[in-house]
């Protein structure tokens, strides 16, 4: 998840890529919270293998966290600049 903050404008896509060995997701929110992948979820069931990507279009300004559901304690930050 690097690096970390990525800075970014409004109607920009982030493509996140899976360089490790094991599997991953892209989760917007922060672990074991309410709103945890209410804005971008790569998802459970489409988890991200090696070498494998997720991509999302931000179209809103602001701060994302985000983090993965597997491995919680990789985290990261989103700033969308207007």
């Amino acid at each position: 998840f690097a690096p970390n903050p990525i800075k970014i404008k409004t109607g920009n896509t982030i493509t996140w890529i899976n360089n490790d060995n094991t599997i991953h997701t892209v989760s917007s929110g922060k672990p074991n919270s309410q709103d945890a992948g209410q804005i971008f979820d790569s998802g459970l069931t489409s988890l991200i293998s090696p070498s494998k990507s997720y991509s999302h279009k931000f179209t809103n300004p602001g701060e994302f966290s985000y983090f993965c559901r597997l491995h919680p304690n990789m985290v990261g930050t989103i700033e969308v600049e207007p």
